[in-house]
């Protein structure tokens, strides 16, 4: 008789799984996840610096530290061009600006082989190690069965 009065018959996780479970039935039934809508996305429609043919990616894989090759100064002395980083560029209206006003589209197969050689230069230490690492358990392997 107590157990029919007592509200707290049900476990607490049952109760929580009971309500959270209406919840996701809820969400899945009218939450579309396939889809973004383009309004809440700032900027969406402006290009970016990373498809332009004056995009220099830093070494380091570092946004901040990549250059633009449209701006920059050069060092009268030693010839060498000190080119402005492409952030500035973006928040400077007499540059390049938000709307990316010096913008050119650099061509597909371009924009694959800097992905290619970005990805190297941010990985071959690891493809270095892990060849290394291979010979060396190769070798191993090869010394047991012989």
């Amino acid at each position: 008789m107590y157990s029919e009065i007592n509200p707290y018959k049900h476990s607490f996780s049952k109760i929580i799984n009971m309500r959270y479970s209406s919840y996701l039935l809820f969400s899945a039934l009218f939450h579309k996840t396939d889809s973004i809508n383009p309004k809440l996305i700032k900027n969406i429609d402006i290009p970016s610096c990373k498809n332009c043919i004056h995009f220099r990616q830093d070494n380091y894989m570092v946004d901040s530290l990549s250059r633009c090759t449209k701006f920059g100064e050069k060092n009268i002395i030693t010839d060498e061009i000190n080119h402005d980083f492409a952030n500035s560029c973006r928040k400077d209206e007499e540059k390049c600006g938000l709307e990316g006003k010096s913008f050119e589209k650099e061509t597909d197969m371009n924009l694959r082989i800097r992905d290619i050689r970005n990805y190297w230069n941010k990985n071959s230490l690891y493809f270095i190690l892990g060849g290394i690492f291979s010979l060396y358990i190769g070798k191993i392997i090869y010394t047991l069965k012989h």
